[in-house]
């Protein structure tokens, strides 16, 4: 054989090892409530986002959070069964409404958007 056997049978034990606790935590986390699956989801969306941010490889969507929905409460009382997340782990229905800007230019801008239209309403 070739002197880099040894080295080559470490490396592939490691991985194995990786790969093991990789099922694991897919075991782990399929049998989790919906509230930490939805942590995990917003995780997952974190490290997506940045990998496709900066070119790099997005990792696909793991198998365990496939089926997730947003579960928020409807106005009658039954939970939200979208599938389509958005970052929050909601759907575009339940994600929550602005709460507006947040600083002293955001403000300033906010108020010159809605006299500017006005203006072009002719509202006074």
């Amino acid at each position: 054989m070739g002197r880099h056997t040894k080295a080559f049978a470490e490396v592939l034990a490691q991985f194995h090892l990786a790969a093991l606790r990789m099922r694991q935590f897919e075991d782990w986390a399929k049998v989790q409530p919906d509230d930490v699956k939805r942590i995990l989801f917003r995780q997952w969306w974190t490290k997506a986002s940045a990998a496709e941010a900066a070119g790099q490889y997005v990792p696909s969507f793991p198998r365990y959070l496939r089926g997730l929905t947003c579960g928020a409460r409807k106005k009658n009382g039954e939970r939200c069964g979208s599938t389509t997340l958005c970052a929050n782990g909601r759907c575009k229905f339940h994600g929550g409404a602005s709460t507006g800007p947040r600083t002293a230019e955001g403000r300033e801008r906010a108020l010159r958007n809605l006299t500017l239209g006005r203006l072009k309403r002719g509202d006074s």
